[in-house]
Order: structure tokens, then sequence, then C-alpha cells
């Protein structure tokens, strides 16, 4: 159960940063899709690279370190130009959906951290049996929100 706690702790500090951005989620959503990509192609480049810096890390692993980094720090930069969000229904549905996608892509490298425990095996692999079809529809939700967003409001009064 320790990974599952563990897990969770991560998604909803994912979750958090999201929703107390108070911007609209869509386009950091995509973007850890392309930083998962990003993160794919130059992790096994950049981490020699890292550790060459000085970084001595050992438990988690260097290369897991980097291939999350490597994934979350663009939506994170997105996230700061992103638009305000409409309402706080759809900021909240918005930080799930980012939450859901940065678990789904950052699983692989998050699971070489953090040791899977015999009580969570069964619910993990139940949950990530499904990971494409997870990853497909938060992607899809996201691409819905970038299309259906609306600017907020302002308040401005008729002189």
């Amino acid at each position: 159960m320790t990974f599952l706690i563990v897990l969770g702790i991560y998604f909803a500090a994912l979750f958090l940063v999201g929703w107390m951005s108070r911007r609209s989620m869509g386009f950091p959503a995509l973007t850890l899709a392309a930083g998962a990509l990003i993160a794919d192609l130059w992790t096994d480049s950049l981490t020699p690279v890292v550790a060459q810096s000085g970084l001595v890390i050992v438990k988690p692993p260097l290369e897991s370190l980097v291939a999350i980094v490597l994934t979350l720090v663009p939506a994170f930069v997105v996230m700061m130009r992103a638009p305000k969000m409409a309402s706080k229904h759809h900021g909240w549905f918005g930080s799930l959906v980012f939450a859901t996608l940065g678990v789904m892509l950052t699983y692989a490298a998050f699971s070489n951290a953090v040791v899977l425990d015999e009580g969570s095996k069964d619910i993990v692999r139940q949950i990530f049996s499904r990971e494409a079809i997870i990853t497909t529809a938060a992607i899809l939700l996201a691409v819905l929100e970038v299309l259906l967003y609306r600017k907020p409001h302002t308040h401005d009064k008729h002189k």
C-alpha cells in the first residue's frame, strides 16, 4: 500500500499545482504529452551530462529524475503563460485531467524510483493495464478544453 500512498500524494501534488495556478489546464496538459516525448528522446543522453555535473543520486535513479523533470518542466512553464480559467469547476476538472495525464506519462520513471509493494501490485496492474485508454482520453479532454475555451468576462461597468 505504500506505493499507492506515494502515487496518491504525487497525483494530489500535480492536481494542487494545476488548481492553485488558476489557469486553464488544456495547454499545460498537452505540453505534458510533448514533455513525455522529449523525455523519451533525451533522457538517455542527458543523464550522463547531469551525472558529470556533480549531481550524484543513487535512490531514486538519476535517470528516473531526469525523465520526470523533462516531462513536467515544459508543462509548468506553459502553465505560467496559460490563459486564466473561466470558473472554479472548470479549473477543478482541468486540474484533474492534468494530474491524471501527468501520472500516466511519468509512471514508468516514477515506478523505477519507488518500489512496488505486494499490496499495491494488483491495483496498479489494473489501473495501468488501461494506460493507453486513460492517456488517450486525457489528451482528448485537454484538446477539447483548448477548443472550447472561453475567455473569462471582465466585470466592466458601463458609465
